[in-house]
């Protein structure tokens, strides 16, 4: 898929559709990715000329920039190397420009292995992600006719960050760890992972014994013997039973915080702070301050058989309160009263947090349905998301000249009265600026005609 819309008829059939990159060489799937190992892959485009054309001045001929880099968190089961490339070869398409870094999720993550050893495995992650941020993207990303200021680096507002993208509650898991363990490991703990969209693929779900294990079956190999498999489901059952009893047979404060974090040193998966984790701009980078709050786009289906559809909406309104929530107490910060009605509106409905459902498609299997939408609910969320910080940046800087013109006038009312001299804040007076004095002067003159 390219960035730009196509039309296609209602009868094309899925042969018409723009085959992938390994398909089309012969190669075999993600064979252009370089292997960091413990399931870590990453795919680094060839340098591109440098940007030309800057000229936004008059915001005509915008082209939003690429992300700076894009992750994709796989699901669990069934997340072969020809099914990811489905994606990776849309991104790539997409964002031609843009590296990819793929982590895919395995059945361990999931059951027996603790958040803290999930992190240490992620360090292959962790330094690809700060090496890809803090390049320099004028270099690497065309943005034509983009202005210069969105050429940011690494830790500035401006910059196009990550764009990334969620599988199921197994993607989910590993994407809230990716996300801690980047933090945790900064310099200061305070540089968090910069994702300006997320992109929530099939989840986030509730845990469910028969979702849960019908899910994380199919990561059991079929090339094993028919006995091992069968040793392998019953463990997997067990495993999936041991974190029912944590998840909903125990209260939360005994299950959770003594059980699973003091101690079983966080084995298994909290799936009711997973969900809360996805929402807290903090984690992303954001800091939940308007106009820099995090993206989301949910992608999700009536028929997924793991996901149930209604979890994923409880979720997405979940995600829509917060938005509005955190516009309206940033109105009142702003001096604004109780806050007004159009921007929160514009914050909450205008794709900050945008939803697709579809009606047939199984579980991660979206795409199958109707590629064309998919991935153009990708663009216009990623595109629409880019120009609403942009939108919000120079909004936040004219506020501030606004200001600091107030304050000049403030100041220039009391030295005149003292001094009877003209003057601005920086002790000039500006070519058609008429003095408060002056002003006065002129309206007595006028009211005496």
């Amino acid at each position: 898929m390219t960035g730009t819309k196509t039309r296609t008829k209602p009868s094309s059939s899925a042969s018409s559709r723009p085959k992938s990159s390994h398909a089309l060489s012969g190669s075999a799937p993600l064979s252009e990715f370089q292997n960091l190992g413990n399931g870590i892959l990453f795919f680094d485009p060839p340098p591109s000329p440098s940007p030309q054309n800057h000229d936004d001045d008059h915001g005509h001929g915008h082209d939003p920039p690429q992300p700076q880099l894009i992750i994709l968190c796989t699901w669990l089961g069934g997340a072969t190397p020809r099914r990811i490339a489905k994606y990776t070869s849309g991104y790539r398409r997409l964002f031609p420009h843009s590296p990819i870094l793929v982590i895919r999720t395995v059945i361990a993550d999931f059951t027996v292995r603790s958040e803290q050893a999930i992190r240490r495995n992620l360090a292959p992650a962790r330094d690809i992600i700060r090496d890809v941020l803090s390049r320099d993207r004028s270099a690497s990303i065309p943005h034509a006719n983009s202005a210069p200021e969105e050429h940011g680096s690494y830790g500035t507002e401006t910059a196009p960050g990550v764009l990334l993208h969620i599988f199921s509650n197994g993607g989910c898991h590993l994407a809230v760890q990716l996300a801690h363990s980047f933090l945790l490991s900064s310099f200061d703990r305070q540089q968090a992972l910069p994702v300006r969209l997320q992109i929530l693929d099939s989840c986030p779900g509730t845990f469910s014994i028969a979702k849960t294990y019908g899910a994380a079956v199919h990561s059991v190999p079929k090339t094993h013997p028919w006995v091992l498999q069968s040793i392998e489901r019953w463990g997997l059952w067990g495993a999936v039973v041991f974190i029912a009893v944590l998840q909903q047979g125990l209260p939360r404060a005994i299950g959770e915080n003594v059980v699973r974090r003091r101690l079983l040193g966080g084995v298994g998966v909290d799936f009711e702070g997973m969900r809360g984790e996805v929402l807290r701009d903090e984690v992303w980078g954001a800091g939940g301050g308007q106009g820099k709050e995090t993206g989301r786009l949910y992608l999700y289906s009536k028929a997924d058989e793991a996901v149930g559809w209604r979890d994923v909406e409880r979720h997405i309104r979940e995600a829509r309160k917060l938005v509005k929530e955190r516009a309206v107490l940033a109105n009142k910060e702003r001096g604004r009263g109780r806050g007004r009605r159009e921007e929160v509106f514009e914050a909450g409905v205008e794709g900050l947090v945008r939803a697709e459902r579809f009606e047939k498609a199984s579980h991660c299997a979206l795409v199958m349905e109707d590629e064309e939408r998919y991935w153009r609910a990708v663009r216009e969320s990623w595109e629409g998301h880019m120009e609403r910080r942009r939108r919000r940046g120079r909004q936040s800087v004219d506020e501030g000249s606004k200001e600091v013109v107030l304050g000049a006038t403030d100041e220039q009312g009391k030295e005149q009265m003292s001094d009877k001299e003209p003057r601005t804040k920086s002790g000039v007076v500006e070519d058609g600026v008429e003095s408060r004095e002056a002003e006065v002067s002129r309206r007595s003159r006028t009211s005496k005609l």
